[in-house]
C-alpha cells in the first residue's frame, strides 16, 4: 500500500481527491481505493529538543521547574540532535505511525520548498522508516496540476540536499536563539528576555538605521532656475558653477536668481537637440512573494502576513493560484502552452471583459525557462473552490491582472526631450506622452501610476530654431529623507539586501542572491518583532521602540550587520545545492557563536525597562521594583570585579558580581564576606 503523507491536512485532502478508486475518511487519514492511503502533519509535528534536556542534571532549577540560565551552561552544543514530538500531535504520529506498518512506499508530499521537505522527512526518520520513498512536487492544488504531478513522482532521495538546507537553517536558528539570548538577556540590566535570532536582529537593525537616518535627517533647501518658452525648461547643473554643493544641489539662492534674471534679459534661446521618439515597455513580470506583498502593501495597506495568509488560501483552499512561496517572477515555456485553457477559465470567473482583449499567443518576457528557480511566478489557475473573503478576493484580482497583463501589448508613448542653449547656459525639458495604454489598460490607467498630472506638452522642434524666453523663474525645493519603511518596503528591503548596502563592493557581491530570511519566513519575522515590542505599526508605516533600538546598539555588530546575515542564506542555499555540507555549515554557525558569547560576557545591556542598580541575575532572581545596591561588596573570585549588596523580595542580603552577574549568600560566620554560591546549595 502507497501511503502520501501531506504537510497538513488541506493539503492532503486536496491529493485524495485526485487518487483513483473510492475515498472512505478515516482517523486522520484517507482511503482511496486498495492501494493508498492518504495522511497528514499539521505542519511541524516534530520540534527540536530545548536547552534543558543538553543541559547537567545537576543545574539548579526555578520554582517553575525550568533549568536556570548561567553563564557556566554556555555554549550550549548538542553532541547528538535530537527531536521529540509535540504534545498536540502525538495522536496523528500514532495514526502515521500505524499506516507506515502497513505500507509499501511512502510519497513525501510536503509544500514544495526545503520547509515542507524536512517537514515529512523528519517524520519517516523519527519513525525509522527504511522503505522506498518518492516525492510529489505540488506547485497548484487544481485538478490539472494534481494529476500532472501524480503522474511524475520522483524519488525523494534527489531531494537530499533541499532536507539538509532546511535542517542547517533550523540548527542554525536554536544555536544562535538559544544561546545569545540566554547570554544576553544575564547581561541585560534592564527588564525581560533579551530576544536574538538569526534574521530578525539584522531585520530589526534595517528598521532602526533607517528611523535614525530620518531623525537625524536635515532638509536643504535647494533651488532650480526655468525659463518659459512655450514649455518649461529646468537649468542644466554643472559641478563647476558656483553655488553648487558637493552633493549636486544649487544651494545659493542669488545665484539662481541670478542665473534666472539673465535668461529673462537674454530674451531668446536655442536649440541645441531635439529627440521625439515612440518609446515601449513591456508588462511588469510575474510576481514573487516579496513583489506581490509589496504591491498589496502599496495599493491595499495590507501586513505582509495577511498577504502571504491571503495567498496560502488560495493556492490551499479556492485552488484558484499557484504556490505562493515562490521568489521568482518567471513562468516556463513549456506552460505557456496552457495560456489559452486558464483565459478561457478567468472569463467564465469574473475577467470576460479583460480577457477579450488578451492574446493568447503572445510571449511576453515572463517566459523564461532559464529563469526558474525551485517555483515559478504566482499565477492563477483557471479553478476556483468556495467563496473568497474580500481580502483574499483582493489579492486574487491583483495576481489575476498580472497574468492577463502579459497577453497585451505593450504600453507605448512618446519621450521627446528638448535641450536649449540661453544666456550661455543649457535648458532641459522632457515629457512622455501616452501614446497607447497598452497592458496599462488592464489596470484601468493610462498613466505611470494612474494619478499623475498630464505631462507637459513639448512641439516638434529643429536643432539651431530660436524661441522667445516668455518667463523666467526659481523653483524652492528641499532634499526629503529617506521613507519609513512599511510591510512592503521592508520586505523588499529583506529580499534584496544589496539596495540598502552602501558599499560599493559588498552590493556588488549581494545583488544576485542575497537577502534576509527567505520567501516563506519574512512575514512571520516582521510579526515576531512586532509581537516582542522591538517594532511598532502606526497606519502603514513599521517604527521601531526604545526597546528596538537599545537592543540593537547593545549587540556587536556581527549580529545586527544584514550583509552578514544575507551571507548565511547564500551558504544555505550552497547547502541545497550540495556544494557545502549541512556539517560545514553547522560547524561555522558554532564558531560564530562561541565568539559571540564571548562578546556577550564584555557587553553592557539595558534594553527595556532599567530596574534600579541592576536587574535579572544568573539565577533568575530579580532586584524588587525601585530597590537601590546597598555598599559595595567583597571582590569577585571569577572576574575579580567588586559585588554589590542586594535583597531578595523577602528581605535577604545576598552579594551579585556586576561583571559576570554570578551571586553569592553572605557568610554564616562573617556577614561581610562571601558565603555559598547560589546554585551550590
Amino acid at each position: 500500500m502507497k501511503i502520501y503523507i501531506a504537510e497538513k491536512p488541506s493539503l492532503g485532502k486536496g491529493i485524495a481527491e485526485y487518487l483513483p478508486g473510492g475515498k472512505s475518511k478515516g482517523n486522520g487519514f484517507i482511503q482511496c481505493g486498495t492501494d493508498a492511503v492518504v495522511t497528514w502533519c499539521f505542519g511541524h509535528i516534530f520540534e527540536q529538543e530545548e536547552p534543558d534536556f543538553y543541559t547537567p542534571d545537576d543545574v539548579p532549577t526555578t520554582p517553575k521547574g525550568k533549568k536556570k540560565w548561567r553563564f557556566e551552561e554556555l555554549p550550549i552544543f548538542p553532541e547528538q540532535w535530537k527531536k521529540r514530538a509535540k504534545d498536540d500531535a502525538k495522536a496523528q504520529i500514532k495514526v502515521i505511525r500505524d499506516l507506515l506498518k502497513k505500507a509499501s512506499s511512502v510519497v513525501n508530499a510536503g509544500d514544495p520548498d526545503r520547509e515542507g521537505q524536512l517537514l515529512v522527512d523528519e517524520v519517516l526518520e523519527e519513525l525509522r522508516w527504511k522503505g522506498p520513498t518518492q516525492r510529489i512536487w505540488l506547485a497548484a492544488l487544481d485538478e490539472q496540476s494534481v494529476r500532472k504531478a501524480l503522474a511524475s513522482l520522483k524519488d525523494n532521495q534527489d531531494y537530499q540536499n533541499l532536507r539538509n538546507s532546511a535542517e542547517a537553517r533550523a540548527r542554525a536558528d536554536w544555536l544562535m536563539g538559544m544561546n545569545l539570548t540566554r547570554a544576553f538577556t544575564l547581561r541585560n540590566s534592564g527588564a525581560g528576555v533579551v530576544s536574538v535570532g538569526r534574521v530578525q536582529t539584522p531585520t530589526l537593525a534595517l528598521v532602526v538605521a533607517r528611523d535614525e537616518k530620518i531623525e537625524h535627517f536635515k532638509p536643504k533647501d535647494y533651488f532650480v532656475p526655468r525659463i518659459h518658452t512655450g514649455f518649461w525648461a529646468a537649468w542644466e547643473l554643472r559641478e563647476d558653477f558656483e553655488g553648487v554643493d558637493a552633493e549636486g544641489y544649487l544651494t545659493d539662492r542669488k545665484a539662481a536668481d541670478r542665473l534666472a534674471t539673465q535668461a529673462k534679459a537674454d530674451g531668446k534661446a536655442t536649440v541645441k537637440e531635439f529627440t521625439s521618439a515612440e518609446k515601449q515597455q513591456q508588462a511588469p513580470l510575474g510576481f514573487s512573494l516579496a513583489e506581490l506583498q509589496k504591491v498589496c502593501s502599496a495599493k491595499l495597506g495590507m501586513s505582509a502576513q495577511q498577504v502571504l495568509d491571503a495567498a496560502q488560501a488560495l493556492y490551499e483552499e479556492h485552488k484558484a493560484a499557484t504556490y505562493p512561496r515562490t521568489d521568482c517572477r518567471y513562468l516556463p515555456e513549456e506552460q505557456h502552452g496552457e495560456a489559452g485553457r486558464v483565459l478561457a477559465a478567468l472569463a467564465k470567473l469574473g475577467f470576460a471583459d479583460l480577457v477579450n482583449g488578451a492574446d493568447s499567443g503572445k510571449k511576453s518576457a515572463i517566459w523564461n525557462t532559464g529563469k526558474v528557480t525551485a517555483h515559478h511566478a504566482i499565477i492563477p489557475t483557471g479553478s476556483m473552490q468556495g467563496s473568497m473573503s474580500p481580502a483574499v478576493a483582493k489579492v486574487y484580482e491583483t495576481i489575476v491582472r498580472s497574468y492577463l497583463a502579459q497577453f497585451y501589448p505593450p504600453y507605448v508613448y512618446r519621450a521627446t526631450k528638448a535641450l536649449l542653449a540661453c544666456a550661455g547656459e543649457e535648458w532641459k525639458a522632457t515629457a512622455n506622452v501616452p501614446v497607447s495604454a497598452g497592458w496599462k489598460a488592464v489596470y484601468g490607467m493610462a498613466e505611470e501610476d494612474g494619478d499623475e498630472a498630464p505631462a507637459q506638452p513639448i512641439p516638434a522642434l529643429k536643432k539651431g530654431q530660436v524661441l522667445a524666453v516668455q518667463d523666467a523663474d526659481v523653483q524652492a525645493k528641499q532634499t526629503k529623507p529617506p521613507a519609513r519603511f512599511t510591510d512592503g518596503s521592508l520586505i523588499e528591503a529583506m529580499s534584496n539586501i544589496h539596495k540598502v548596502v552602501e558599499d560599493e563592493s559588498a552590493k556588488a557581491k549581494l545583488k544576485e542572491t542575497s537577502g534576509l530570511g527567505t520567501e516563506a519566513t519574512r512575514a512571520s519575522i516582521i510579526e515576531t518583532l512586532l509581537t516582542r515590542g522591538f517594532l511598532e505599526r502606526k497606519g502603514k508605516q513599521i517604527l521601531s521602540t526604545q526597546a528596538g533600538r537599545a537592543l540593537v546598539h547593545a549587540l556587536p555588530k556581527d549580529l545586527t550587520d544584514p550583509v552578514l546575515t544575507a551571507r548565511w542564506e547564500d551558504a544555505l542555499s550552497s547547502v541545497s545545492e550540495g556544494r557545502l555540507t549541512l556539517q560545514q555549515f553547522e560547524e561555522a554557525q558554532r564558531k560564530f557563536v562561541s565568539r559571540m558569547i564571548e562578546a556577550a560576557k564584555a557587553a553592557t545591556i539595558a534594553v527595556g525597562q532599567v530596574r534600579s542598580g541592576g536587574g535579572k541575575s544568573s539565577t533568575g532572581k530579580t532586584r524588587g521594583k525601585g530597590q537601590k545596591a546597598g555598599p559595595a561588596g567583597p571582590t569577585c573570585p571569577a572576574c575579580k570585579k567588586p559585588t554589590i549588596t542586594l535583597k531578595t523580595k523577602k528581605g535577604s542580603s545576598f552579594f551579585k558580581c556586576e561583571g559576570c552577574q554570578s551571586c553569592w549568600w553572605p557568610d554564616k560566620q562573617d556577614a561581610k564576606k562571601l558565603g555559598s554560591k547560589w546554585g551550590d546549595n
